[in-house]
């Protein structure tokens, strides 16, 4: 699948392709890598005010999302929201509302999902680290879910807003450089589903 937006490929880089052998190495799928990138490329867009260039990444992600990803996936959510978001900025306001109203129901499920993730160790640093890690995981663990938790809550808040259209309560994309995980597991999808939305509010 080889998709671009306006400018360079977003995957064309040596960063890019190593980061995509390191993802597909821990079992991510391409289309993982590739729909975050798309979310991320068109947040940037939108918040340099690119919005046709925004739209048209919203869009993309979509269609990766409902091609590749299974029912059930917080990102197909998000997918929904955003193409919702790209609908309004189209002058369609019918069907942006109603497809930030399909997001909206779709996430209602998510946070039954957290049982079954998999998370995976953060501790690279050094082998105090590893082992202090592995001697506390269910309590690190039950405190990932804890946070996962508070920002699935927070991403649902968001979208009862944008149904609306008003602003949103909560920073989202500006908090996913800072969160995002450097390892590739399901933490790195939900965070991704949560803090990739988009909204007018320039975070």
């Amino acid at each position: 699948m080889m998709m671009t937006m306006s400018g360079p490929r977003i995957w064309a880089s040596s960063s890019s392709r190593a980061e995509m052998r390191a993802a597909l190495g821990s079992g991510w799928r391409r289309s993982d890598l590739i729909w975050e990138r798309f979310q991320e490329r068109s947040n940037e867009c939108r918040r340099a005010g690119r919005r046709a260039a925004a739209s048209a990444g919203f869009l993309a992600a979509f269609l990766v999302a409902r091609l590749c990803f299974d029912s059930g996936d917080a990102r197909i959510s998000t997918s929904i929201a955003n193409a919702g978001f790209a609908l309004r900025q189209m002058g369609a306001e019918t069907l942006g509302r109603r497809a930030y109203e399909r997001a909206f129901d779709g996430w209602s499920s998510i946070g039954r999902s957290l049982d079954s993730i998999e998370i995976r160790s953060r501790a690279r640093s050094s082998l105090f680290h590893l082992r202090m890690e592995a001697k506390h995981w269910d309590a690190y663990r039950a405190n990932m879910k804890v946070r996962l938790r508070a920002f699935i809550g927070e991403t649902e808040e968001c979208l009862e807003h944008l149904i609306e259209g008003r602003q949103v309560p909560h920073r989202l994309y500006s908090r996913w450089k800072g969160e995002k995980p450097a390892v590739f597991d399901d933490t790195r999808k939900i965070l991704g589903a949560c803090l990739l939305l988009a909204s007018d509010t320039v975070d």
